[in-house]
């Protein structure tokens, strides 16, 4: 962990924006500062969400995750905007990619936790034994 020391000011005015986002100062700071630091990507906004913060391409609901799980399934950026999601275009899922290549981390940690696995087992945490049956249909 790092230390960064802020003035009163500035920490003050972290603390009303994080009461009002119902977050802590440290991690309205956290995201501030990615946003100045990281690197520019015209496709890219990130939204945060119930869930956390998510990269989608710009004036779509599509995460930057899908377009990477996409080509780790065999397709090409080609493909993709040919085939699978014609609305998009080649520099979109090329700033997709390089969004990814400065982001790793935080695309890889998303992807992990889309997988059915891992659904599951954030139901069964959730909801109980009992709770994940029923909702999964198995309490015959």
């Amino acid at each position: 962990m790092n230390i960064v020391t802020l003035s009163k000011t500035t920490y003050q005015c972290l603390q009303r924006r994080a009461q009002k986002s119902a977050r802590t100062p440290d991690q309205v700071a956290e995201e501030i500062l990615r946003q100045q630091l990281a690197p520019r990507h015209a496709y890219i906004e990130v939204v945060e969400k119930a869930t956390g913060s998510q990269a989608l391409l710009k004036g779509t609901r599509i995460p930057v995750s899908i377009i990477i799980a996409y080509l780790r399934l065999g397709e090409t950026p080609e493909s993709l905007v040919g085939k699978i999601l014609p609305q998009l275009t080649l520099a979109q899922v090329y700033d997709a990619l390089s969004y990814f290549h400065d982001h790793q981390d935080d695309i890889e940690q998303e992807l992990l936790e889309n997988t059915e696995e891992h659904g599951r087992a954030y139901l069964r945490e959730h909801l109980g034994k009992a709770g994940y049956l029923r909702v999964t249909g198995q309490n015959r």
